[in-house]
């Protein structure tokens, strides 16, 4: 059986890859304060980032924003050598591809800046 470690507790993975509700919810309960330290998307990374390091948010505008407000810390990311990556859009029915009204999807990553936005940052700051 495949297992994942998380805070230094192991826990079982379900067969199709996933942690069943009673392990989640006990794993939720016990967490420690930790920071985050996302590893930054290299410089020039092109195609999918979804095995990247990132947070997605799913919902009312008033619900990611209260989620963004949580991860308030993170805008430290958003400096000389990291920018933060975010994308905020409306959410589609898979199905029928129409809008779902009120509806948005958040993703945040942090990406490296390249050699030239590092060396333009060091000349802007004087």
């Amino acid at each position: 059986m495949k297992k994942v470690i998380i805070q230094g507790k192991e826990i079982a993975l379900t067969p199709s890859g996933g942690i069943d509700k009673e392990a989640a919810l006990s794993l939720w309960k016990g967490l420690r304060p930790s920071k985050l330290k996302p590893t930054p998307i290299y410089y020039k990374h092109t195609g999918s980032t979804i095995e990247q390091d990132g947070v997605r948010i799913c919902g009312s505008p008033e619900f990611i924003a209260a989620v963004m407000e949580r991860l308030k810390d993170r805008l430290e990311y958003e400096a000389e050598r990291t920018r933060i990556g975010i994308a905020f859009s409306t959410i589609s029915d898979r199905e029928t591809g129409t809008e779902i009204e009120g509806r948005f999807r958040c993703s945040i990553q942090v990406h490296e800046r390249g050699r030239q936005a590092v060396a333009l940052g060091k000349i802007m700051k004087g």
